[in-house]
């Protein structure tokens, strides 16, 4: 990390030399605080995505849609996997249709016999057609064929709107603003133009709106050195978002000091574990003799290092050899005992790329009906302070 700021920042701009995921957190949490009456909010983002974790902090009804280009990608197992998760098999489009994702042999496992699993596409006013009360729609891309299909619910509901914006797109999408009068910035809260696009962007409702959460992020203020401990800069910057009270200030503060989030088991979108089990205390999830693939969640670009524990190993074997994959290329080749401690670093280089983790057992043993070999816990993401 630079000792040394290159110029006068922003506090934004100060939190993103630390790592670019606490702009994210830092702006979404402003831009819930500001919410008058928070409804509904619609996401395309997995349940465990830090937006997901901080909306219901803030009280917010959050419904999941399905991420229709990550379906294509990871296949019908990924699809079951969501809908165990609670995501709903409905993608935004701009055009309506019902597609099918079907059986496919994929990574070793014979899936032939799978029935297909249909998604429905639909327009954004289809879908919002009799909805109540809707503070926030967030999608993965914003692009102007998609937002063409919200002229009704912008029309009844005046949305919050936010997701990724092209270069490419940016021209369109501030025309489109300019007509059903949004304001759109980026994630540090500049205008948006095509030279800064390309990143995660907010459309922003009225005025007033954007006027707290310009206060409440300090968006005037400057900074001319940059501090060693993020914690401090948010109590000198943000102390509404992370001194408050209630649940939304101590994610956002949890999240800001700790540079860390867990992952909740029972809600984890994944391939191959058995159910959760608890003692009251603990808990944890079996994975059998073909492995698991879990499919995790990164908000921004930046250095991450993913933890989980063994917790157990199944009786009769004191340790077992595991193999851990990450997007397909083998990161750990470990002998695991229980207490182990799994850490695998990695780089990403886009915003809200989704990782898989595989972790392969190399033995099992028969349990009644189930094949079994380690269970794990304490599944969690680190991010690291920028160091290039």
């Amino acid at each position: 990390m630079h000792n040394e700021l290159n110029g006068v920042l922003s506090p934004l701009e100060v939190a993103a030399a630390h790592h670019k995921i606490n702009v994210d957190i830092l702006t979404t949490s402003a831009f819930l605080r500001s919410l008058p009456s928070i409804g509904e909010v619609i996401l395309d983002s997995m349940p465990q995505s830090i937006i997901s974790v901080l909306a219901m902090a803030a009280g917010a009804r959050i419904t999941h849609l399905v991420n229709y280009a990550l379906c294509q990608k990871h296949g019908l197992g990924y699809v079951e996997a969501s809908k165990a998760a609670g995501v709903q098999p409905l993608s935004f489009s701009a055009s309506e249709r019902d597609v099918f994702v079907t059986p496919r042999v994929e990574a070793g496992f014979e899936r032939l016999a799978a029935n297909a699993e249909k998604i429905k596409l639909r327009t954004p006013d289809n879908y919002f057609d009799g909805k109540a009360n809707v503070s926030w729609v967030s999608l993965s891309e914003l692009t102007s064929p998609l937002l063409g299909g919200m002229k009704k619910a912008v029309q009844k509901h005046r949305p919050l709107i936010s997701g990724k914006v092209s270069n490419s797109s940016a021209v369109s999408i501030v025309s489109w603003c300019e007509e059903h009068s949004y304001f759109p910035l980026t994630n540090l809260l500049e205008p948006l133009r095509s030279s800064n696009a390309s990143g995660y962007c907010w459309l922003v409702p009225n005025d007033a709106l954007l006027e707290n959460v310009r206060n409440l992020l300090g968006a005037d203020y400057t900074v001319t050195s940059l501090p060693k401990s993020l914690s401090k800069l948010a109590q000198q910057f943000w102390p509404d978002l992370i001194e408050s009270s209630d649940q939304l200030a101590k994610q956002t503060k949890d999240y800001v000091t700790h540079s860390r989030r867990w992952y909740y088991l029972d809600r984890l979108v994944n391939i191959g574990m058995y159910p959760i089990e608890t003692d009251g205390t603990s808990y944890w999830r079996w994975i059998g003799n073909k492995g698991v693939r879990l499919f995790i969640p990164l908000r921004a670009i930046g250095f991450y290092t993913v933890k989980f524990k063994i917790f157990s190993v199944v009786e009769g074997m004191e340790r077992i050899g595991l193999k851990c994959f990450l997007n397909g290329v083998l990161k750990k080749d470990v002998d695991a005992s229980a207490g182990s401690e799994i850490a695998i670093e990695h780089h990403t280089k886009s915003e809200g790329e989704l990782v898989e983790l595989s972790i392969v057992p190399q033995d099992s043993v028969q349990v009644f009906d189930r094949a079994l070999s380690v269970s794990i816990s304490d599944l969690a993401v680190y991010w690291e302070g920028e160091t290039l």
